[in-house]
């Protein structure tokens, strides 16, 4: 399979849903793009402090559940942490926002534009993450391991380029739901609505982390001329 299969179609997949998902709410509701950026804004600022919050205290809480928890409910465990330190820091920040401008959450089409603003930097980083291994080989450099981990992958799940895009368009449409809810929930005094937001993103977030450790760390890339593989889960770091 060749680099750009692996490398550059995903990552070219998931900058067009970032791109569409802005221009088709931008046509069908005629919202100003300053809605989008201000949910880009929100994002940023979010993702910022949870990493921080993430370096400081990640290892020490997985380590933690490794102790105390039997195996079979250790990676649920670490996806329910992960869900619900995001929907603090990325729905608790909308929330603050909503409660400080409420008029945000009196027009749906604002409130939706908020949260695609935040899926699409998200989905468009991503994105251009994703190529830049693509782009690392063309200039030359060795992405042999890169290599043989998404070739692994690729050899065991049909239509390998679509998982990714899929899963930020998944992503997405609870950037939109989560944020919407929150906002709205605001406006017109709903508690639950604003309660919903928080356990859908938080839910979403947990369950694409569950998946990705199940995925990544119990896959074993070996080497066939080293007779080497990748560490399990267990052995590893979980710095962010």
């Amino acid at each position: 399979m060749s680099d750009f299969y692996l490398f550059g179609v995903p990552g070219v997949a998931m900058v067009f849903v970032s791109l569409l998902a802005v221009v088709t709410w931008r046509r069908i509701s005629g919202t100003a793009f300053k809605w989008f950026w201000a949910g880009a804004a929100l994002w940023t600022v979010a993702v910022a402090l949870k990493v921080v919050l993430t370096l400081l205290a990640n290892q020490a809480v997985v380590r933690l559940l490794n102790h105390i928890l039997p195996p079979l409910l250790f990676l649920p465990a670490v996806g329910l942490y992960v869900g619900a330190v995001s929907a603090v820091f990325e729905i608790g920040l909308t929330w603050l926002v909503g409660q400080r401008w409420k008029f945000m959450g009196r027009d749906p089409n604002i409130a939706i534009a908020v949260g695609i603003g935040a899926g699409a930097l998200e989905a468009l980083l991503l994105g251009v993450a994703t190529l830049a291994p693509w782009l690392a080989a063309a200039a030359g450099d060795d992405i042999c391991e890169d290599r043989e981990y998404l070739l692994a992958h690729a050899g065991a799940t049909p239509l390998f380029w679509l998982v990714q895009p899929t899963g930020r368009l998944i992503a997405l449409l609870g950037h939109v739901s989560a944020r919407g809810l929150v906002l709205l929930g605001i406006a017109d005094q709903r508690r639950g609505m604003v309660i919903g937001g928080f356990a859908i993103f938080a839910l979403v977030d947990g369950t694409a982390e569950l998946l990705r450790l199940t995925q990544v760390r119990s896959v074993y890339v070996v080497d066939k001329r080293r007779h080497s593989a990748v560490q399990p889960y267990w052995d590893c770091d979980f710095s962010v």
